[in-house]
């Protein structure tokens, strides 16, 4: 089974000026270095996420500090 998972969260600190209000997208190298929220299944027995070859995560950070992050 494949899923996808989106947070979408607001972090004023990563709030930039842009004159065109487009987003910046990033890989996985960023979110191991910025807070991200913590996420658990209620009534979850047992849950892992598969080794991979290559990080399925992106983050997507807005001008007014709202975040998308996405993980496959």
């Amino acid at each position: 089974m494949t899923l996808y998972l989106r947070h979408y969260w607001q972090d004023d600190r990563l709030a930039f000026p842009s004159s065109s209000n487009k987003s910046r997208t990033f890989d996985a190298r960023l979110v191991k270095k910025i807070w991200v929220p913590d996420v658990f299944f209620v009534h979850s027995k047992r849950s892992f996420i598969h080794d991979t070859t290559m990080e399925n995560i992106m983050l997507r950070v807005f001008p007014d500090g709202n975040i998308l992050y996405s993980v496959r």
